[in-house]
């Protein structure tokens, strides 16, 4: 046990010298059990150690500098990790995206966002490369995810984005696949709908395709909004929900009801449906008229089938009679 005494003390001086900030140590304070390297005493007693070559004491122990020295270098060797499991988000169209991108570890290093539709890189950090002010990343101090936010989404804005990030043993990457959900209406019937005078005209929109209900569904008669026109026998009303169902009532329709009839709502494509209001003998009126403009429209197309008929076969003829002479 004596004789392992100056390895201790060896240990001792090596865990001092690694101290760079220090306060003298009274030399009569530090003592070692062994041999007097003088008198080649073994009793064991306690002799002062010539500290003329070690530095001076650290303020802080010196285990304890070691230790926060090996935990800053243990820091700065951690490679990043990123979340690389694909992902999709669905969006409606004039709605707000967010696409997100966690990364631990990622010390000084920047996460860019990129465009897979033609490459182009949108960010990088939070600087943009973007003219598009739609674009903007956010990122909150301690946080591990670099989101992309794109707002008011378009059609155009459909497709994959990746996030990247450069290591040294390469790239880390992320996908997030876009999808814009355009709602779309479309109006119970046919293109076209028969009321007589006096009668009621209803009609039944559903919207369908939207990830957020509808709040409003919008009617039009021509170009006009008729949504409050109570005062005019109009009455709407509408239920949302994963298939919004809105209904027009016109009480006593007469022939300046007729026209044209659009059903739509925010970010949706809208349905058209044309009104016929017309007495019994009109509609039949209007029916045969239309009957009678397919039939002559028929029957000029036909003089011209046959006619284009006749010139080929006269073509075919010359040319078969030409073959025959040689």
């Amino acid at each position: 046990m004596r004789r392992a005494a100056p390895a201790l003390a060896v240990a001792l001086l090596a865990a001092l010298a690694a101290a760079p900030r220090a306060a003298r140590a009274p030399r009569d304070l530090l003592r070692v059990e062994g041999p007097s390297p003088t008198d080649g005493d073994v009793t064991g007693e306690m002799h002062p150690l010539d500290l003329s070559e070690v530095p001076e004491m650290a303020e802080v122990p010196a285990w304890r500098e070691l230790w926060y020295g090996s935990l800053e270098a243990l820091h700065i060797h951690r490679e990043p990790t990123i979340n690389n499991t694909q992902e999709d988000v669905l969006v409606q169209l004039g709605a707000v995206a967010f696409l997100h991108c966690p990364v631990r570890n990622l010390g000084e290093r920047g996460v860019s966002w990129v465009r897979r539709r033609d490459w182009h890189i949108i960010s990088s950090g939070v600087l943009m490369y973007t003219n598009d002010e739609r674009f903007q990343v956010l990122h909150s101090e301690g946080s591990d995810d670099w989101i992309l936010q794109i707002k008011y989404v378009q059609k155009r804005d459909n497709g994959t984005y990746e996030c990247q990030v450069s290591t040294a043993s390469g790239t880390l990457s992320r996908l997030v696949h876009l999808h814009i959900a355009v709602p779309e209406a479309f109006i119970l019937g046919a293109d076209e709908h028969h009321v007589d005078a006096g009668s009621t005209i209803n009609l039944v929109c559903i919207i369908e395709k939207s990830p957020v209900p509808p709040q409003y569904v919008f009617w039009y008669h021509n170009s006009r909004m008729i949504n409050y026109d109570a005062a005019r026998g109009v009455t709407v009303v509408t239920e949302p929900g994963p298939k919004t169902q809105s209904t027009l009532a016109i009480r006593a329709a007469g022939p300046q009801h007729s026209g044209n009839y659009t059903c739509c709502a925010a970010n949706t494509e809208p349905a058209h449906i044309y009104v016929y209001v017309s007495e019994g003998s009109d509609k039949m009126a209007a029916t045969l008229s239309r009957n009678a403009s397919a039939a002559r429209a028929f029957a000029t197309a036909l003089p011209l089938a046959a006619a284009v008929a006749l010139a080929a076969a006269a073509r075919l003829h010359v040319r078969s009679a030409n073959t025959l002479s040689l």
